[in-house]
């Protein structure tokens, strides 16, 4: 009984858990942690392991080892299980810090390009018999590569901002504003790794605000300058972004990206993949999930009665 509440209170709340992180990703993960916990070993370098576990992916699907397509796909899947397990180790141990979230979003990062592109080399030499063919499903994985990067990228933010106005305890991410001037204030000397992340996250973070803007004004990307927890604000919140968070954990999570690609590779069904993601999942990203956002935020912070910038 205590391990199982143990592994409930090493989530973060549910409201924003991707189901497939809750079901599969992380009671393994949590395995992890508890095995780590005693021991020297810090979440950082589950986080590491974590990058490791995604680059490798990215050599075995490039490799033509017997098997190299399953290896990859354990490889994605172990990466998605060891990314769940440095967040679980360190709320378990107390440790959580912006440090640690900054190294394991510069990571997430880092992982799916390696594998989306892994993925995308494997499609297109399956498919290059003709030229028509080739260029045919040269389009259609720049186009799932791009718009995956705005599902995660949309579900990143509206999951921080969720958990900053409805829940007292989480102040889950940082606006780049914020992490451009601890960047400036950081002491040195830093260790290599805290360096190379650095770029990467100020990248995504910059990305992530041009994109979000661009496409619902009625937002904010301004984590840090949002008001204390109050019940008010996080009811009226909830009542109108409650529906569209079900929606974001469910599909557009960096969890389910991870698994879907890990099934797929494993099977060698990345072509089918493609399609399920890069044109059904698109056409309610783009046809529903977008307008309905903007509406939402629109009438959570009229209602709220906080000015969006």
């Amino acid at each position: 009984m205590r391990l199982f509440e143990g592994y409930w209170a090493s989530l973060k709340p549910l409201e924003v858990e991707e189901p497939v992180d809750v079901w599969i990703h992380r009671p393994l993960a949590f395995l992890l942690a508890r095995i780590l916990l005693p021991t020297s070993i810090s979440p950082n370098a589950v986080t590491i392991v974590s990058t490791v576990f995604g680059l490798s992916a990215l050599g075995s699907m490039l490799s033509n080892f017997p098997q190299h397509m399953p290896v990859a796909g354990i490889c994605v899947f172990l990466s998605a299980v060891s990314d769940c397990a440095d967040g679980q180790l360190a709320r378990m141990r107390g440790t959580s810090s912006i440090l640690g979230r900054m190294l394991d979003g510069a990571a997430d990062l880092v992982v799916s390009i390696a594998v989306v592109g892994g993925a995308a080399c494997v499609v297109l030499q399956n498919h290059s018999r003709t030229v028509p063919e080739f260029v045919l499903f040269a389009v259609a994985v720049a186009l799932t590569g791009v718009t995956g990067s705005f599902h995660t990228a949309s579900y990143d933010h509206y999951k921080n901002l969720y958990l900053r106005l409805t829940h007292p305890k989480y102040q889950e991410g940082e606006d780049l504003e914020t992490a451009r001037e601890r960047h400036s204030q950081a002491a040195s000397p830093r260790s290599i790794w805290v360096r190379a992340a650095w770029p990467i996250y100020l990248f995504y973070l910059k990305s992530q605000v041009d994109f979000i803007h661009g496409y619902d004004p009625h937002t904010t990307c301004r984590l840090n300058k949002m008001p204390p927890y109050a019940p008010g604000i996080a009811t009226v919140y909830a009542k109108h972004n409650a529906p569209m968070m079900r929606q974001w954990k469910m599909w557009f999570g960096f969890g389910s990206l991870t698994f879907g690609l890990a099934v797929a590779t494993a099977t060698n069904l990345l072509g089918v993949y493609l399609i399920l993601r890069g044109v059904l999942l698109n056409l309610w990203y783009f046809a529903y999930m977008m307008p309905q956002q903007r509406r939402a935020s629109r009438r959570a912070f009229s209602e709220m009665g906080i000015a969006v910038r």
